[in-house]
């Protein structure tokens, strides 16, 4: 097959795949994805930040160029013929079982506002009854800090603030982290502590960095350290304190290929719907370092089943929000990648006369609120929002995946952002209420911008009240206060075998009574039909959403099994429209 003819092909091949649907079963729907089986210790890969950056910024972005397929899907995609590969890990509820990489929290099971305050954490943060012993120097990433053992033989990584910007970082740590949490992802233990600076010890096996040579600390390279620092009336100090977490660190993962000594890792990365729905989370924290350096892989010994496996996490969450860690985000940060090709042409293309949105944004220089940075709602863009370097998971979202983590993002209630804004400590109450004001504007633009691309009904169920099988459901713009329900109609046509029961059903709530007392078109299809299985009892209903005199929205098929008796009526199989 020569060159031309490949994406011909791939594109032709994408239509006829476009063209069939799923096909659901009766077996149980998959909510866990078995990849924590047993497997040999692996091996750690050492992280190189240098070459994380020059990869995904270069050579990625070329290599992506020349793959074939890619451009076939690109310009399949610009045709509008194509709509995208979909995520590979989704179950027949197009939802993303738990996994080593991610579990279903907050969005499919409410937590309470202490539980969202508490997140990953386990302690309060190191003990203060006894020593911080300093084992080693921290030499990763922007920020100042040493890795310490407490009292209680726990160990910790210290994080402090820039002097210029106190706050700033600790504050973007522990909020996304619990956020992170609460959306179903790994991630640890991060506080915000303060503590007297004469509780450090330096231990045996502590070291800095000088001349590029590694040497024994000193007690002077730790009062360099600490007597910069500002602390409060009492003597205290302000620190980041994250917690070591439970397993042996094997090295960094990748947002792209599959790591070759895990038999349990077999999906792509970019295929993944929690990395590819991360990019609607990722905008609305402003995580513009959402790449492989800030990411753990874990050989854990998981203490029910005894396997050992590796567990998937997101780590480093101080450059989000506000923070570039130890200084404020730079306008450009999400809007483009550090370099990008797309600006770069369209700006060649009008000779450099397009002004871009943020061009002229100088409110990173002096921020109104240091203990923030910068972080605003009026620029951003849930659309067009990027990394800083290019992330491959990202790149492969449909509209499912990133309404998927839209939903996810809204499921954070006003109440909700308050109390986990509260755990970071900060001094301002001014600078709180910004940033949780401004929290609540990029949450709702995100839930705007992807809803009104995806119809945003969820939550399907079955229920039984005198007798009536109802599928109910929510419309999750309504819920958000995006759309009115008196301007808001659902229109269904249920199917069985390709072939229409009801065409045209309209309802004004989201609840459609299916059967009443064992009547209705159900049970007339039912008795009308030999059945040879119990399979060939899953019905169709399609729903689009009507708003005010607009037309129909996309739809939203929803399989499910009815053998007759209300009560074991269940959902089997969902499928978007995008």
């Amino acid at each position: 097959m020569c060159r031309l003819q490949r994406p011909i092909a791939f594109l032709f091949c994408s239509l006829l795949l476009s063209c069939g649907g799923p096909r659901f079963t009766l077996a149980p729907v998959k909510t866990f994805d078995p990849d924590n089986a047993n497997i040999p210790g692996p091996k750690e890969i050492e992280e190189n930040q240098i070459w994380d950056i020059a990869d995904m910024t270069f050579f990625y972005q070329i290599e992506k160029v020349l793959d074939l397929n890619w451009s076939a899907r690109k310009i399949g995609k610009g045709l509008k013929i194509v709509k995208g590969k979909p995520a590979e890990n989704v179950n027949a509820l197009d939802e993303t079982p738990n996994s080593s990489w991610y579990t279903n929290r907050h969005f499919h099971n409410p937590m309470s506002l202490e539980a969202l305050k508490i997140g990953p954490n386990i302690t309060d943060g190191p003990d203060q009854t006894g020593p911080w012993t300093i084992t080693r120097g921290k030499f990763e990433g922007g920020t100042t800090g040493f890795t310490i053992n407490d009292a209680k033989g726990e160990t910790y990584i210290i994080k402090f603030d820039a002097p210029s910007f106190q706050e700033m970082g600790s504050s973007a740590e522990v909020i996304s982290t619990k956020i992170l949490y609460a959306s179903g992802y790994f991630v640890p233990q991060n506080t915000v502590n303060y503590f007297d600076p004469g509780i450090l010890k330096i231990g045996a096996t502590a070291k800095v960095i000088e001349g590029g040579v590694k040497r024994p600390m000193t007690a002077e390279d730790l009062a360099s350290i600490v007597d910069a620092l500002p602390r409060r009336a009492d003597g205290k100090i302000r620190a980041l304190a994250s917690k070591y977490v439970d397993g042996k660190p094997v090295g960094v993962w990748n947002y792209i290929g599959r790591r070759k000594d895990d038999a349990n890792d077999r999906v792509e990365h970019q295929h993944r719907r929690e990395l590819r729905g991360l990019r609607s989370i990722s905008s609305w924290l402003s995580d513009e370092d959402r790449r492989a350096a800030n990411t753990l892989a874990v050989y854990t010994n998981d203490k029910i089943s005894g396997n050992k496996y590796i567990k998937h996490y997101l780590i480093d969450m101080g450059s989000t929000l506000g923070s570039n860690n130890i200084i404020p985000h730079a306008p450009k940060y999400g809007n483009e990648y550090l370099i990008d090709p797309r600006t770069i042409g369209w700006q060649w293309l009008t000779l450099g006369f397009r002004v871009k949105p943020w061009e002229f944004e100088t409110g990173h220089l002096d921020p109104e609120f240091p203990a923030i940075g910068y972080y605003e709602s009026k620029i951003f863009n849930p659309g067009e929002w990027y990394p800083t370097y290019a992330n491959p998971a990202f790149e492969y979202a449909t509209y499912r995946d990133a309404y998927w983590g839209a939903k996810i993002v809204m499921a954070f209630s006003d109440d909700d952002i308050r109390a986990i804004v509260s755990e970071a400590k900060m001094s301002d109450p001014q600078a709180e209420a910004y940033l949780v004001k401004t929290l609540m504007e990029r949450r709702d633009k995100v839930g705007r911008y992807w809803f009104a691309r995806m119809n945003p009904i969820d939550k399907f169920r079955f229920e039984t009240e005198d007798k009536r099988l109802t599928l109910a459901f929510n419309d999750l713009a309504v819920d958000a206060g995006f759309e009115r329900a008196l301007d808001s109609k659902y229109v269904c046509t249920v199917l069985h075998a390709k072939k229409a029961l009801q065409t045209r059903l309209v309802v004004d709530k989201p609840r459609i009574v299916l059967s009443q007392n064992g009547q209705g078109f159900l049970d007339d299809c039912l008795a009308k039909n030999a059945f040879k299985n119990e399979e060939e009892k899953i019905f169709q209903i399609r729903i689009q959403t009507q708003r005010k005199s607009q037309k129909p929205d996309k739809f939203v098929d929803v399989y499910f099994y009815y053998p007759g008796t209300s009560g074991e009526a269940r959902v089997v199989g969902i499928r978007r429209q995008q």
